[in-house]
């Protein structure tokens, strides 16, 4: 009855041993078949967050470029408002000088005006002179019968001659100094009025250059203008340029986010596929090259030593000499290096299909979160730290989250059985 018993359970384990090994050879398939998928998706996720970060290149570029114009039409625009500002201040110095002028030049007009009538006075004045003089020669001449002897015979003495004929001479002397001063007087006034149709031709030569000057300024003026609402223009159109590129280039920038974080995500899952795919289910000893362990408590409940009130174990304790390396029983990635409560420093390592190790109580760490290691890798060395009765090397395994017994994934060998 016993032999029996004992038959029919081993072959309850041999179809347990082979029913596992099957659903293993089946999560590897599986594993295999998501991680040329996935690889692919990742691939073409890549590719399109390279042309999307070729398209963010193009877009800043022109963004760039556009910057730089209007950073040029700006500088332009500054320079033509002070080109501006300056020909408006010439326009009205010119302005107010031509009216200057202008006043100038009619003074000059009612001077010369002025003159003229003066000069056509003293030629009337001439002319009446001159006709005085002329009825005055034909009186004498008319009446003039007596020669100066007959005239000198009259005379009742030589000084009445002389009187007759120094009043005479001084007639026509008189007459003729007169002449002579109005003829002066004419020929000053010409010469002034001359002098001053000269200079007023001149003013008026200076205020039609002034009045060029006048148009030549306000025309750039105008042009000045043109231009800067031209530029003031593309400057709008500008700024709408980058303002849109700028919308553009944020939503590209969350598109390229978004997939980054997409294209995380994949490789996350390409890590746990690529840890199923390669992970046999079978751990390696955690100790490397140590020899000289003992185990001091076994996975499950707890019934001598200090921690018994605690009553399950989650793992299984090899006491060892401080320092003694501790390695990854399995490729995998690192999910938690660090201090970590009653495990005091403490690693973690997920390998897929499920199963996670853990290392803890260690002296000191080597590896850090995020690190992926290889099996037999060195990642930390024993120690007494968190709550420990002594040197050793808590070893734990989690399958989904739930610990179970590392005794059925280490090697028997290394636990005595």
């Amino acid at each position: 009855m016993y032999k029996r018993v004992l038959l029919l359970a081993l072959c309850f384990f041999t179809v347990l041993s082979f029913g596992v090994t099957s659903l293993r050879a089946a999560f590897t398939a599986n594993a295999y078949n998501g991680l040329g998928e996935i690889t692919e998706e990742i691939e073409n996720d890549k590719q399109s967050l390279n042309e999307m970060q070729g398209n963010l290149s193009a877009i800043q570029s022109n963004k760039n470029t556009l910057q730089a114009q209007k950073d040029k039409l700006n500088m332009e625009t500054q320079t033509m408002l002070q080109q501006k500002m300056l020909l408006e201040q010439e326009y009205t110095l010119l302005v107010a000088e031509e009216a200057a002028i202008t006043g100038i030049i009619e003074e000059y007009g009612k001077v010369i005006a002025q003159t003229q009538s003066d000069k056509a006075d003293a030629e009337a004045n001439l002319d009446k002179q001159l006709d005085d003089f002329g009825s005055l020669l034909v009186y004498m001449y008319m009446n003039g019968e007596d020669s100066n002897l007959e005239i000198f015979l009259k005379s009742q003495s030589y000084s009445e001659y002389l009187a007759y004929v120094e009043c005479m001479e001084h007639i026509l002397d008189s007459s003729d100094r007169m002449i002579d001063s109005i003829r002066g007087t004419i020929g000053e006034i010409s010469k002034k009025e001359q002098d001053y149709i000269i200079a007023n031709a001149d003013l008026e030569t200076y205020r039609d250059s002034l009045l060029a000057t006048q148009a030549e300024k306000e025309a750039k003026r105008l042009e000045l203008e043109e231009k800067i609402g031209e530029n003031g223009d593309l400057l709008t159109l500008t700024e709408d340029e980058i303002a849109s590129i700028e919308d553009n280039e944020e939503a590209l920038r969350q598109q390229i986010s978004d997939l980054q974080s997409q294209i995380s995500e994949k490789e996350q899952e390409k890590l746990r596929l690529e840890l199923e795919a390669t992970f046999d289910g079978n751990f390696s000893f955690p100790l490397i090259g140590c020899n000289n362990y003992r185990i001091t408590s076994w996975f499950g409940i707890r019934t001598d030593g200090p921690f018994v009130a605690y009553e399950h174990h989650n793992g299984i304790d090899f006491a060892c000499a401080r320092g003694t390396a501790i390695s990854a029983a399995a490729g995998g990635k690192v999910t938690f290096a660090g201090y970590n409560g009653a495990f005091g420093n403490v690693v973690f390592i997920e390998h897929g299909n499920g199963l996670t190790t853990v290392y803890a109580h260690c002296d000191s760490l080597i590896v850090t979160a995020g690190t992926r290691v290889t099996e037999k890798q060195a990642i930390a060395y024993v120690g007494t730290t968190g709550q420990s009765s002594g040197y050793h090397l808590h070893f734990s395994v989690l399958k989904n989250g739930q610990y179970v017994d590392p005794a059925e994934y280490l090697p028997s060998y290394y636990l005595g059985r």
